[in-house]
């Protein structure tokens, strides 16, 4: 089935837990899996380094539901869909398998593309062709570009997100740079509109949405000893999201000890920073990765 797009050594297919089809993609300078359902990376180890990504071990694997951790992609919608709850949180294309469309690999890069399109079964959710698109490139960094193209004949608009859970030593060792003079959307405290007014160090339970936070990032880790560039485009949100050892207790494929080894920090667009897209155009977020050691002066 993917013996077109196999590369030895670089890109290899293969039956991951659950049986979900897993893609390997490895260069000289790293490893990353990625889950064919909801083309959803799983982990990024550059080489010689710990996992940028968190996973939780109390995952369940399971076809059509979204894999805890790693970088879903939430798509057309972020969040719980504006008019209708009955509709999946986050929208479907996290759920969905998606299709290789194409690999390659020089000497520095290895790159795939994952492409989903309207079906039935979309259609039923979102009544709009669309052409979507995950190019997933890995070279001394981890770049991915989620692109929009409207293939219908009236403008959409979307909101998404790169999801991303990265892995800390612990809630309480790490500060995020980036945010500081931005305003966020405090969801729990019904959207309330608050000022950033120092960098973050993060206390959870929080759930915010950062307006016209296009800046990159930088996640340091104390504890791990490291940086981790977020060099983000076409992303105006920025979302950061820890549920808290309480709430997380509640969470059957998180649990209260693993919800103090990771940190979302999402690359998107959501809120007040929806999307137009107009007929036959594209839109596309771009979220590149970096990780450097922690400099002690």
């Amino acid at each position: 089935m993917f013996e077109s797009f196999t590369l030895p050594e670089r890109v290899c297919f293969h039956p991951g837990p659950g049986q979900l089809p897993l893609c390997e993609l490895s260069s000289p300078a790293g490893r990353a899996v990625i889950s064919l359902q909801g083309a959803q990376v799983l982990s990024y180890t550059p080489t010689g380094q710990p996992d940028l990504l968190w996973v939780s071990p109390l995952s369940l694997y399971q076809q059509g539901k979204s894999i805890r951790g790693g970088i879903p992609v939430c798509w057309p919608w972020f969040g719980d869909h504006a008019e209708d709850a009955d509709k999946p949180a986050h929208g479907f294309a996290r759920n969905a398998l998606w299709q290789v469309r194409s690999s390659f690999a020089d000497d520095e890069k290895t790159h795939i593309q994952l492409g989903l399109t309207e079906s039935a079964t979309t259609e039923g959710l979102w009544p709009t062709p669309f052409d979507l698109t995950l190019d997933i490139e890995l070279g001394t960094t981890l770049k991915l570009t989620l692109t929009t193209r409207n293939t219908g004949p009236h403008s959409v608009v979307i909101t998404e997100a790169l999801h991303t859970y990265f892995s800390v030593s612990g809630t309480d060792k790490i500060q995020i740079e980036g945010l500081k003079d931005c305003r966020y959307r405090d969801k729990l405290e019904g959207f309330a509109v608050k000022p950033q007014q120092e960098e973050l160090t993060p206390t959870p339970p929080l759930d915010r949405v950062y307006d016209h936070a296009e800046s990159n990032l930088r996640l340091i880790d104390n504890g791990l000893g490291r940086v981790i560039t977020i060099d983000k485009r076409s992303s105006e949100s920025t979302i950061v999201w820890n549920p808290g050892q309480a709430v997380a207790a509640t969470i059957e494929d998180i649990g209260a000890e693993a919800s103090t080894r990771y940190i979302c920090i999402e690359s998107g667009n959501a809120l007040q920073n929806a999307v137009s897209i107009p007929p036959d155009t594209c839109h596309a977020l771009v979220m590149e990765l970096t990780s450097t050691p922690l400099s002690v002066d």
